[in-house]
């Protein structure tokens, strides 16, 4: 959450710096800022909103460091975006995190005489590093400042009396350095917001002090005060770039290309009668062994931790749970060696998955990562991990990510349960139907059409329930999320099985339920359970197999028909995409900002 973006170096600095916060805008986009070094002073522009908002055209300089915010303390205002100025006018700072005793370090500052102008706790910083600067040198003046910081930062800022060096410093909110062929230097929140020439990177580790001078010489320091070595590693930038090409959305996009980017997934791991994932073969044994399994994620990940979980018990019959990160974190476990903990995220960078896995590795646990960003702070905790490979993903609201993140773990549970339970004949099946995947999906996004007139008139409901049994249960939530984050309707996903239990009171002809139904024996009780919806005035709407039966079909006032597959696990892949299909043309029609909704940031990197 929050986009950082700085530049030192020999071009417009200013426009440089614009154009990395436009790339970061899907990270924070309440308000933006830019504070440019010229002639020993800060020039400022700001804006409320999305960074294309700031002025074109600024200062000539070489040194500019600038922020998209994701408000958390204080409303989206000029006075509240970054960068914010201590009191002596001398340093200009950014912060992406949350400094959890601002309250209390607010406070000490007022009794030594510092006035706020802001509603943020992140103003306290460069104000901490002033007040510490009185007795002790800037460096060891930042120090003294973090270490009295309880919280997560990414903090990036600019000295005047050091106009040709840029400070930076991590703790637990990512911040990356890139390095160019002429040695100009860029900071960025993000690596794959950074320019493809500047393909030499360093991934700043937590508890890390940066500073960077004018022709690229850096020094790297603990806040122990020990000289960390700065190792630059060459990363492929150019596959970062992601237009939007012929789409109307990002989000439009990523649905659209899901095919290509499950064979990506699949390719080089799933053969003619085995499936191989390099990146977790050394916790195999660990996995076959484990007293029990532990999935956990945010948001969407969370969801598809749910479904992997699934396939692990069902297939593998291997003992799991799952938990939100948020949660887990704060849970008291039981966790021993006997433990192995997967921990989901797109971003490789989610602030509560990251606390889950240090609590569990300081017990003894064994953890894999499923992650989609190559260098994420969770590629590298984590014992083990697979790459999802579903490519950059731009909306906030995620799709692909999800799709692969499935096709991941199921595939996962396979390979388990081929050295358990699973038959070899039956393991050959499944894998011939993990194959067929990718066309399912090519010929669910070919009836577009179909679902966007469905859209269009639903479109002006204000309430929508999903209802699902079995793995649907989740895909049912999967889709109510989706639906609630880019139309604003507020929807609800249950276990169809639950209708009884409370939410059967809020069926209504104004709230339509959408039925998520696979063909098979449990097609009865979803039948039961629709006309329970049809007998109180409901409207049902049936996302279902083609195998599905007329008795099913007739009591449906609108029908959204995907291919059958003969595993459950899979079928959670092929009914989801319709949902994902059905709420971004709901969110079309109805004017909503797609690609950033409101209130919401990609990649959610404080608690």
């Amino acid at each position: 959450m929050c986009g950082i973006f700085g530049y030192l170096g020999k071009e417009d600095s200013y426009k440089i710096v614009k154009e990395g916060l436009e790339r970061l805008s899907y990270r924070g986009y309440d308000s933006a800022g830019i504070i440019s070094v010229k002639k020993s002073k800060f020039i400022e522009r700001k804006c409320v909103g999305r960074p294309d908002r700031l002025s074109g055209s600024g200062p000539k300089s070489r040194l500019s460091i600038g922020h998209n915010r994701w408000a958390t303390h204080g409303a989206p205002t000029i006075l509240n975006s970054h960068p914010h100025v201590s009191n002596d006018g001398k340093i200009a700072l950014v912060h992406n995190g949350i400094i959890e005793n601002y309250a209390d370090l607010k406070i000490h500052l007022q009794s030594e005489g510092f006035s706020f102008y802001s509603e943020t706790d992140s103003e306290l910083i460069p104000n901490l590093i002033q007040f510490y600067s009185k007795v002790l040198s800037l460096d060891e003046a930042i120090v003294a400042a973090l270490k009295v910081i309880r919280g997560a930062y990414a903090i990036v800022f600019v000295h005047l009396d050091y106009p040709n060096k840029i400070f930076a410093a991590r703790l637990g909110s990512p911040v990356c350095i890139g390095k160019d062929a002429k040695e100009n230097i860029y900071i960025s929140s993000d690596f794959g917001s950074l320019p493809s020439e500047a393909n030499n990177v360093i991934t700043m580790s937590d508890n890390r002090v940066a500073s960077i001078e004018l022709g690229g010489a850096i020094n790297v320091t603990s806040l122990d005060g020990e000289s960390v070595e700065a190792i630059f590693e060459k990363v492929d930038l150019e596959g970062a770039s992601y237009s939007l090409g012929n789409f109307d959305h990002f989000l439009q996009k990523e649905i659209f290309e899901q095919s290509d980017y499950v064979r990506n997934a699949l390719t080089g791991r799933v053969g003619k009668d085995d499936i191989k994932l390099a990146g977790i073969s050394g916790s195999i044994g660990k996995i076959l062994h484990a007293t029990e399994i532990i999935y956990t994620g945010c948001g969407s990940a969370f969801l598809a931790a749910q479904i992997g979980a699934f396939a692990m018990e069902t297939i593998a019959r291997k003992r799991v749970r799952v938990m939100p990160a948020g949660e887990l974190k704060y849970y008291n476990a039981v966790i021993d060696s006997g433990t192995v903990l997967v921990s989901v995220s797109q971003s490789g960078e989610t602030a509560d998955t990251i606390g889950c896995i240090k609590t569990f590795k300081k017990h003894g646990a064994h953890t894999i990562g499923v992650v989609n960003v190559p260098n994420s702070t969770i590629s590298k905790m984590v014992d083990s991990g697979i790459y999802i490979r579903a490519g950059k993903e731009i909306s906030v609201a995620s799709t692909k990510a999800v799709i692969n993140q499935i096709i991941t773990m199921v595939s996962m549970a396979a390979m388990i349960g081929s050295k358990r339970d699973f038959s070899a004949l039956t393991y050959e099946e499944f894998i011939k139907e993990l194959k067929l995947i990718p066309n399912r999906i090519d010929r669910i996004t070919s009836n577009a059409k179909h679902i966007e007139d469905l859209a269009k008139k639903y479109s002006n409901y204000e309430n929508m329930l999903f209802i699902g049994r079995g793995i649907n249960e989740m895909v049912a939530k999967e889709a109510a999320l989706k639906v609630k984050e880019i139309s604003y309707i507020h929807a609800e996903g249950y276990s169809a099985a639950e209708l009884k239990h409370g939410p059967l009171a809020l069926v209504c002809q104004n709230m339509p339920t959408i039925a998520i139904v696979q063909s098979g024996a449990i097609e009865e009780k979803m039948i039961s359970n629709i006309r329970e919806v049809k007998a109180r005035g409901g409207i049902v709407v049936g996302i279902i197999e083609d195998a599905c039966s007329d008795e099913l079909r007739r009591i449906l006032d609108d029908i959204i028909e995907v291919p059958s597959c003969k595993f459950e696990s899979l079928r959670s892949v092929t009914l989801l995409i319709p949902c994902q299909l059905f709420s971004y043309y709901l969110a079309k029609e109805r004017n909503c900002a797609i690609d950033m909704p409101r209130n919401l940031a990609k990649s959610v990197s404080v608690e």
